[in-house]
């Protein structure tokens, strides 16, 4: 008997599937840290090319999410447990607070542009 390992396809995003389902088939995770790192990896460099990625990022994690392989569903019928569960939903839930932060993030330089204030009246 052997087993066969690989990566999960179906998901622009698919490290984090991969990951997710082999969490749900009771596989355990470990840490190797090697010196010096084994793999570096690469990131964009320019705007519309970061653009494009965290677009990509976006679109994985949300298929993710409504797909078969929610981690809710795999931890009510897999073997994923509560706390990976709540960890890849974080991760998977990202898309969601995009807007959010975003109103966040424009909420000062708008009340320093309006002059209105936030915080409440003591």
């Amino acid at each position: 008997m052997y087993l066969q390992i690989a990566w999960v396809y179906g998901s622009t995003t698919e490290d984090i599937l991969t990951g997710q389902r082999i969490h749900a088939a009771g596989w355990k995770s470990a840490l190797l840290n090697t010196n010096p790192p084994a793999f570096l990896g690469s990131a964009p460099t320019g705007g519309p090319a970061s653009l494009a990625q965290y677009k990509r990022w976006a679109t994985g994690l949300f298929e993710i999410l409504l797909s078969r392989n929610n981690p809710i569903l795999l931890s009510i019928c897999r073997h994923l447990q509560f706390r990976q569960c709540l960890a890849y939903l974080v991760i998977d839930v990202w898309p969601l607070r995009a807007p959010f932060e975003l109103c966040y993030s424009l909420l000062g330089p708008y009340c320093l542009l309006a002059n209105p204030s936030f915080l409440p009246k003591v």
